[in-house]
C-alpha cells in the first residue's frame, strides 16, 4: 500500500513555508538595506582619501566643481568630482557607486532617461556646493576661519539624495566631512 500526502498535510507545509517567508523577508531587506548603506560609507571614506591626495596637491585649496555635470547649462563651471580626483582613483570608478542610488526627484536641466545618478552624472555623490561655490580657491585653514564649526558642521560630499531612507530619518544620507569620518546630519 502507498503512503501519500493528504491535502490537508500539504496545504499546512504551504503555511508554515509562506509563515517563515513572512518572518524572515523583513530581515532580509534590512539586511540588505544596512549592507548598502555600510558599503556606501566606504566609498565615501575612500573617496575622502583621493580628495586628501588633491588637497595636499593643491597645497589645500578648496576646487571649483560642477556639482551636476549633467545639467545644462552648467550651474557651476569646474570639473566633475570625479573628474577632479581620476588621478587619485585611477581604476577605481565603481567607489563613486552608491549601491543603493536611485533617482526620485527630477532635476530641472538634467537629462531625462536615467534610473541612478551614477550613470547620470558619473557618481552617485555630489560635492557641497556651498564649498564649490563659495569657498572655491581659498585655503582649507583659510574656509575654516570663514566659516566657524565648519570642521564639524560643513561635510565636503554628500549622497544626492536620501538613498538609505526617508529624508530626515537617522541613516537616510551619507555625508563626508573634513576630518574623514562618514556620518549623517540627523542627531542620533
Amino acid at each position: 500500500m502507498r503512503r501519500a500526502f493528504t491535502l490537508v498535510e500539504l496545504l499546512v507545509v504551504i503555511a508554515i513555508i509562506a509563515v517563515l517567508i513572512a518572518v524572515l523577508l523583513p530581515v532580509i531587506t534590512a539586511a540588505q538595506r544596512r549592507s548598502a548603506q555600510t558599503s556606501c560609507r566606504s566609498n565615501l571614506r575612500q573617496i575622502g582619501s583621493f580628495f586628501q591626495m588633491y588637497l595636499n596637491d593643491s597645497k589645500g585649496k578648496l576646487p571649483r566643481i560642477n556639482t551636476m555635470p549633467s545639467v545644462k547649462p552648467p550651474q557651476i563651471d569646474g570639473p566633475s568630482i570625479v573628474e577632479l580626483l581620476t588621478p587619485y582613483a585611477k581604476q577605481h570608478k565603481l567607489v563613486y557607486k552608491c549601491p543603493a542610488d536611485r533617482i526620485r526627484r527630477q532635476t530641472t536641466g538634467a537629462p531625462a532617461g536615467y534610473d541612478t545618478y551614477y550613470a547620470r552624472e558619473g557618481a552617485s555623490y555630489q560635492y557641497n556646493p556651498l564649498l564649490s561655490s563659495l569657498l572655491a580657491g581659498h585655503q582649507l585653514r583659510d574656509a575654516r576661519a570663514l566659516i566657524p564649526g565648519w570642521l564639524s558642521d560643513m561635510p565636503l560630499i554628500l549622497e544626492y539624495e536620501p538613498f538609505h531612507g526617508r529624508p530626515g530619518q537617522k541613516g537616510a544620507m551619507n555625508y563626508l566631512y573634513p576630518d574623514g569620518h562618514v556620518d549623517d546630519l540627523v542627531p542620533a
